[in-house]
């Protein structure tokens, strides 16, 4: 990389963090109880929470991971940004309007917390806690991306971006919480939908290319004639290799919306009615941010397949190639405030699940203790334990993983098959059962594991895994609903017909 993209680089990045730390304040001058920095209730437009919304579902791994694999695999991996953002609208038309329902009913904070309310079982609400520490390796993908641009775009090694990363995220998140997270969410995923409409037009553009925009798919033909725009499968390949691989990563996104760092962000639009407009919006927005695939095609085309970098650095490589020293340091930022707009809210969702699912539901009904005495306890902990988080996942981030895109969802995957059947059918089915919800839960978590390590199978691919979690949790809980009901049903029936004898 050029001084003069990194001087640039530099200089975009310093207004960056005073803007994110600025907001940090201003997010702290609203945050007065822990219902404040958990959820932001009631506090914000439909506009502004799509934005917020579209940001949280387009993380490091749709502007540097997916770009990565269409680089490094071709043409078959762009089903993954084609299909992810239908999957996760239509999910969210599911569960949008019962999670802002139950949270202005019951106050819930957290998506634990909601399915504890919904099937009113602790159990549930323990369980699905647990599971959700999984969120973990959500958290690392984007440290690894953002100390991975750090590294590319301002000559530091990848060890320095990461502690830069973290101290960044660490102060304005422990300052605002939710509020911080959405304000500056907000402003980074409107430049994300800019820089994505950037590379969409460059590569329609065939900007950087010798020739016209066939020669251009010529080049990538020439250079991956496996993954060329010839081929929509990948022969062999766990997640491209055929039509019902790609099926089951569409079916593993349907529960997406409902992970437990986007499932509150319901809880902080102003009012139910606001839903369709924010659905609307946010169906905009998650069909543009994931055209940043394409960059991984245009690098190619570009840059050349053996330019001796890894898949995952594609972009601001590509960045320096085609721009101006200036605009490929802003454009490389933007990227680094989509990695920041998802680490921020998947902190403080791994924050409450200490200080709202475990301190607050679980211990404080068992403690001799004042309401006001926990809330400030809760406070204390939601925002403390951001460093726990925050050391966590420097820890596991220090030596990156491959691929982005598919280590995020080695923990996303677990998630979403566990609360397929609680979440989506459950929120379209009043009729399911708190009985069904735990079958569903434990028979949807068992399965990805089996399938992913795997144990008997020969199939390591998260996408697939949870593809497949996510069907058996939603069937199970069907099956198990039908099968309960109808026995408390009869039950019912037995008593009326001995109370009338």
């Amino acid at each position: 990389m050029n001084s003069t993209i990194i001087t640039y680089s530099w200089i975009f990045m310093i207004l960056f963090i005073a803007f994110m730390l600025v907001m940090g304040w201003v997010g702290m001058r609203k945050t007065n109880t822990s219902d404040d920095f958990a959820t932001a209730r009631s506090s914000y437009g439909p506009l502004a929470i799509a934005l917020v919304i579209a940001a949280g579902i387009s993380s490091g791994s749709t502007f540097m991971g997916m770009p990565g694999l269409a680089y490094d695999i071709g043409t078959p991996s762009l089903w993954y940004p084609l299909l992810y953002p239908i999957a996760t609208v239509i999910g969210m038309l599911f569960v949008a309007k019962v999670i802002k329902k139950y949270g202005d009913k019951f106050g819930t904070r957290t998506i634990p917390e909601f399915i504890g309310e919904r099937y009113n079982s602790d159990f549930l609400r323990i369980a699905l806690t647990i599971i959700s520490i999984l969120l973990i390796f959500y958290v690392v993908s984007q440290f690894v991306a953002a100390a991975t641009m750090f590294q590319m775009m301002m000559g530091v090694n990848y060890e320095t971006g990461l502690i830069i990363t973290a101290v960044v995220l660490a102060t304005y998140v422990f300052m605002g919480g939710s509020h911080s997270d959405i304000m500056t969410d907000a402003i980074q995923g409107f430049l994300m939908v800019i820089v994505a409409l950037v590379v969409f037009f460059s590569f329609v553009g065939s900007v950087g290319v010798d020739g016209g925009f066939g020669d251009m798919l010529s080049t990538i033909n020439s250079e991956n004639p496996d993954g060329g725009f010839n081929q929509l499968f990948l022969a062999g390949h766990d997640t491209y290799g055929a039509f019902w691989l790609v099926a089951l990563l569409f079916i593993a996104h349907l529960p997406f919306a409902v992970l437990p760092h986007l499932g509150n962000k319901f809880m902080a639009v102003k009012s139910g009615r606001d839903l369709k407009k924010l659905i609307m919006y946010c169906t905009i927005f998650a069909t543009i941010l994931p055209l940043m695939g394409l960059g991984g095609m245009l690098g190619l085309a570009v840059v050349g397949g053996d330019a001796g970098i890894s898949p995952d650095q594609i972009v601001p490589v590509l960045f320096s190639e085609i721009f101006p020293p200036v605009i490929a340091a802003f454009l490389a930022v933007a990227v680094l405030s989509a990695i920041m707009s998802t680490s921020d809210g998947l902190i403080v969702s791994l924050t409450q699940l200490l200080a709202n699912d475990l301190y607050r539901k679980t211990f404080v009904p068992k403690m001799k203790i004042t309401k006001e005495k926990a809330e400030k306890n809760e406070l204390l902990i939601s925002r403390y334990s951001t460093f726990v988080v925050i050391i966590a996942a420097i820890i596991l981030a220090w030596t990156p993983p491959q691929y982005l895109a598919v280590f995020m969802w080695i923990g996303i995957g677990g998630i979403m098959a566990a609360t397929a059947g609680p979440l989506v059918v459950g929120a379209l089915w009043e009729r399911a059962t708190r009985t069904a919800a735990l079958a569903s839960l434990l028979a949807g978590t068992v399965t990805y594991w089996i399938v992913y390590l795997p144990f008997g199978f020969n199939f390591s691919n998260p996408f697939g895994a949870a593809g497949i979690g996510v069907l058996v949790s939603m069937v199970v809980m069907y099956v198990v609903t039908i099968a309960t009901s109808s026995a408390v049903k009869e039950s019912d029936n037995e008593v009326k017909t001995s109370m009338e004898s």
